[in-house]
């Protein structure tokens, strides 16, 4: 026996010195703890100190392994371990009876990110509550016009209907007066194309709560009730398509399950193809699109490029060579983005590639797909984490061919607009150099781009979900673009409009009459 056990122990070492050599860690890369995703939850509504220490330590395991941003965060200042210790104490000092309460460990973890963490993501979510807020304008009633190079009180308006539900608007400031001198930073005028002309509208852009603000006139300062926009609702389950003798409206309102659609590409494609069909055929001869993304909260970015694509290249009838168009559409805006591979992330891609999403991993590049292959093989044993590039698509293209479509785009966003939605927005702008002009109509967009992807986990004893990009960076093409403002802030609008004036703002800019009859009812919903 002792020999045997002798032998043993000296093939172990062999092979684990082979191991090591062969399999060696390359640059950017780390070993990590392997963990099944598949544990028992308890979902707990009081938790003793040794639970509350199991599931901060799988906190810090999970942000480590499935959020794309914390190494940027990391390098901006951001200490992991020291928050999850600050979380720790914080719950611990709510305890009560012997024990932390779900909401009172809830509310430890928001406290304590939202102050320490260095992004800007609005992505990352933790017990169903983002732990950052995007930015968004609050409009007062005071309408201004421009003389020469000053501003002056026109109208001091109603309040649009959203506006004044709920008591979001209180009484107006009776000492403001047309008239007056606009004596304030001009930088919180926002400009509106009216019926009347160019108008401004004050505002203030904030992520904070704000009912009343204090408006500049004569050189002194007035007390104005303010409020923001109420956005129309989320759609869901929608696409929609509209057209004249010179403009087709398409909108999508949502990027996951659209017409019944869901991730289940290779047994529902056969509906994507009749609208795509539909969305040519009404494209053909047109001047104008307008793409209606409002209340988009996003989803996968491949269903905005199978709409431009359609409709941009709305005489090709070559399925391959649209199928490329699609696949440069998607490379293009997510070139220079990176995906976080860790055994975490990696049994949850795994899962998803070899059911539901068959179809688009066989379009990646052939190298991408084998290094998924042999990660999924070797994971628990050598659980490796690294930043690779983001899922490509094979595609022969090196560059967009003359589209079809030459005209104006015009894209409709609002604060609930994010995402794989402003990876359509993005899109929009990749033909510029082609003739195809776009504009941005309505309010900024959320600003929830750099982070993506969503990896959800939950805690093992609070069963508090964890939702984290596994995605992160902007493209080139994002970053040069003008209106893109960057993370929380979003894409900023050509042509300013609430839901009450856009329906105005597009028949001003199109000159299209016909979209009056065509697009009514546009200012509650997308049609």
């Amino acid at each position: 026996m002792k020999k045997i056990k002798k032998s043993a122990v000296i093939f172990a070492a062999a092979f684990l010195a082979f191991s090591c050599a062969t399999t060696q860690l390359q640059e950017g890369e780390e070993l990590v703890e392997y963990i099944d995703r598949e544990y028992k939850l308890q979902n707990k509504e009081n938790l003793t100190d040794e639970e509350l220490r199991k599931d901060c330590d799988m906190l810090k395991y999970i942000l480590y392994n499935t959020y794309a941003g914390i190494d940027e965060a990391i390098a901006n200042g951001f200490d992991l371990d020291a928050t999850i210790e600050q979380i720790y104490d914080l719950a611990l000092s709510k305890k009560s009876l012997g024990t932390v309460s779900r909401t009172d460990f809830n509310s430890a973890i928001h406290d304590v990110m939202a102050k320490n963490l260095t992004n800007n993501d609005l992505h990352l979510s933790i017990g169903g509550r983002s732990v950052k807020s995007a930015y968004s304008i609050y409009y007062t009633n005071i309408w201004m016009e421009k003389k020469g190079d000053k501003f002056f009180v026109k109208e001091i308006r109603k309040p649009e209907k959203d506006e004044k539900e709920k008591g979001m608007i209180p009484d107006e400031n009776p000492d403001v007066k047309p008239g007056m001198e606009f004596t304030g930073p001009q930088t919180n005028l926002y400009e509106f194309i009216t019926p009347g002309g160019v108008e401004y509208r004050y505002g203030v852009f904030t992520n904070k709560k704000v009912r009343t603000v204090q408006v500049s006139l004569q050189g002194k300062n007035f007390a104005v009730p303010i409020s923001t926009q109420k956005p129309i609702e989320q759609k869901y389950a929608w696409t929609g398509v509209k057209s004249t003798d010179d403009t087709i409206y398409m909108s999508l309102g949502d990027c996951s399950q659209v017409n019944g659609i869901g991730d289940d590409f290779d047994n529902k494609s056969w509906a994507w193809d009749k609208y795509q069909a539909q969305l040519a055929e009404n494209a053909k001869g047109k001047k104008n699109i307008i793409f209606d993304l409002r209340s988009n909260h996003g989803g996968r970015y491949e269903y905005p490029a199978k709409m431009l694509t359609s409709t941009l290249y709305c005489n090709h009838t070559d399925k391959d060579e649209l199928l490329q168009i699609e696949a440069l559409f998607n490379n293009t805006i997510k070139d220079g983005c990176t995906f976080l591979c860790s055994p975490f992330t990696m049994q949850s891609e795994k899962n998803l590639y070899e059911k539901d999403w068959k179809s688009i991993f066989e379009r990646m590049p052939e190298e991408r797909q084998d290094f998924f292959k042999k990660y999924w093989k070797k994971m628990k044993t050598w659980p490796m984490r690294k930043h690779i590039p983001l899922h490509e698509y094979k595609c022969t293209l090196t560059e967009f061919p003359e589209p079809d479509f030459k005209g104006d785009i015009y894209v409709l966003v609002n604060r609930g607009t994010a995402s794989a939605a402003e990876f359509g927005t993005g899109m929009t702008y990749l033909l510029q150099d082609k003739g195809v002009n776009v504009h941005i109509i309505g309010e900024n967009s959320m600003g929830a781009f750099k982070y993506g992807g969503m990896n959800y986990n939950q805690l093992p004893v609070s069963g508090l979900g964890v939702s984290a990009g596994l995605y992160f960076g902007e493209s080139a093409s994002m970053k040069a673009n003008k209106n893109w403002k960057g993370e929380g802030y979003g894409f900023v609008p050509d042509y300013y409009a609430t839901n009450e004036t856009i329906l105005s703002t597009l028949i001003l800019l199109t000159k299209d009459i016909q979209l009056t009859d065509t697009l009514k009812g546009l200012e509650k919903e997308q049609l």
